[in-house]
């Protein structure tokens, strides 16, 4: 297997892992939550459903939703990325990666 197809298939194994980490933890419902919340606020100031862009939502929600990600979230994360960097750059193998 090529270099290029293990960082595609490792990304796709990162994706996975977060959405699974996400839902766990119960940030995507604390993001939904928001979402609802900034849209009732848009909706107060007189703004109508079809006026507001899903990048108006984005521009609202986004810097509060990636406050509220967990630290180990990001932790476990980058320590997964680290290592994988290291295996295929040829610095360990992966018996060395699971003690």
């Amino acid at each position: 297997m090529s270099q290029n197809e293990t960082m595609f298939i490792d990304e796709e194994n990162f994706k996975s892992l977060l959405c699974q980490r996400l839902v766990e933890c119960g940030w995507m419902d604390e993001v939904t939550m928001l979402c609802k919340e900034k849209l009732k606020d848009r909706l107060s100031k007189g703004h109508t459903v079809q006026s507001i862009t899903e990048d108006d939502l984005f521009n609202d929600v986004a810097p509060d939703a990636r406050r509220m990600l967990p630290d180990t979230i990001k932790r476990e994360l980058k320590v997964k990325v680290q290592n994988t960097l290291l295996q295929t750059a040829g610095y360990f193998d992966e018996t060395d990666s699971e003690s």
